[in-house]
């Protein structure tokens, strides 16, 4: 079963896998990274079932709803 990014988040603090200042700047990147991929591929679902009004793909969709147009997650 996939995991969300909240998930794996949380499951990261369970396993104490929060050692150090690096490991925590990893972990949160990577989830950060999970979760943008999350709306991006809800959005092309969306999509492609009619729902959305805007014909751009996921990454496009992701980076003007959240990011204002600038790069980097």
């Amino acid at each position: 079963m996939k995991q969300t990014a909240v998930e794996w988040l949380l499951q990261r603090f369970e396993d104490g896998d929060l050692y150090n200042v690096e490991d925590a700047q990893f972990i949160k990147h990577q989830a950060k990274q999970m979760h943008k991929e999350e709306i991006e591929i809800a959005h092309e679902i969306g999509y492609i079932n009619g729902g959305n009004a805007k014909k751009v793909n996921g990454e496009q969709y992701y980076n003007e709803t959240y990011k204002g147009g600038q790069n980097g997650c």
